[in-house]
């Protein structure tokens, strides 16, 4: 699994994309499946889309697809591509789903996180 990025200042300008669906029985790994493809296309396709989570709840009832957007206009432009559509369209197989756009207000670091300046020290 590639490590999740630092947070940095310019993100608090940035668009998180927080989509949560909400699986028929036994379905959630077939809505991973689908995300995962509409991901991997968008990924491939569109500039201002710089990262995607895809999150599975213990439970067996919820995916999350939590992404980082430079552009809500872009973004909003995904709905009007027919391949993206053809993929992400699926999920209506799987179960019902909302999605919802979120800027930043605020990042609170753990206490007991490294501090940066003390690893970078340590190196030397």
């Amino acid at each position: 699994m590639t490590p999740f990025p630092k947070y940095e200042a310019q993100e608090s300008q940035a668009i998180y994309l927080v989509n949560v669906v909400h699986v028929d029985a036994g379905q959630q790994d077939a809505a991973l499946d689908i995300l995962r493809s509409a991901v991997t296309y968008v990924a491939r396709t569109y500039p201002s889309f710089a990262w995607s989570r895809l999150l599975k709840s213990i439970d067996g009832k919820t995916v999350i697809n939590q992404a980082l957007w430079h552009d809500q206009a872009e973004f909003e432009s995904l709905f009007e591509d027919c391949e993206f559509n053809s993929r992400y369209l699926r999920l209506k197989e799987t179960g019902s789903w909302e999605f919802h756009l979120y800027r930043v207000t605020d990042y609170i670091p753990s206490a007991f996180a490294p501090d940066e300046a003390l690893l970078q020290e340590a190196k030397s």
